[in-house]
């Protein structure tokens, strides 16, 4: 049978390596007492020891966040960002309260992207399609999409 210290110790050792959101380690955690025994009090335990390291500020849904904003915030979209936290467990409000604070440009980050990917000017429609899916793969809302390769001429430097 797994123990609180065991458990612990599981945690400590997953913290050390990354920031993970509270859904994720506790499902971590989950999953490794449950390899050793199926009891419904492992639960309590889980839940006490995340309770306690959310309490002690090594885990924090709002630095993950941050963390993800600081390494892939220029690499994509707002609905994209806001998609990929939620699908890591983070809350809606917390996406929502971080986001607000972070300077969204998709338009400029959109620009930007699409000059890094993408050499000179579309001209056929089906390059422009290309281009315009590309961006909306990335997170980016059609307007801006349209915007910037169905609609211009040209593409800015």
């Amino acid at each position: 049978m797994i123990n609180k210290k065991q458990i612990y110790k599981k945690a400590y050792s997953l913290l050390s390596k990354r920031d993970y959101s509270v859904a994720v380690i506790r499902k971590k955690l989950l999953d490794f007492a449950y390899t050793d025994s199926t009891d419904n009090f492992c639960e309590l335990i889980i839940e006490d020891v995340v309770e306690d390291l959310k309490g002690k500020n090594w885990l924090s849904d709002e630095r993950v966040v941050s963390t993800y904003l600081n390494s892939k915030g220029n690499l994509y979209g707002e609905k994209r960002i806001w998609f990929e936290l939620k699908k890591i467990g983070i809350d809606d409000q917390i996406i929502g309260q971080i986001l607000q604070t972070f300077e969204f440009c998709d338009y400029e980050k959109a620009k930007m992207l699409l000059n890094k990917k993408f050499k000179g000017q579309a001209t056929s429609m089906k390059e422009k399609i290309k281009r315009r899916d590309y961006l909306i793969r990335r997170g980016f809302s059609c307007d801006i999409s349209n915007r910037l390769v169905l609609r211009d001429n040209h593409i800015e430097n």
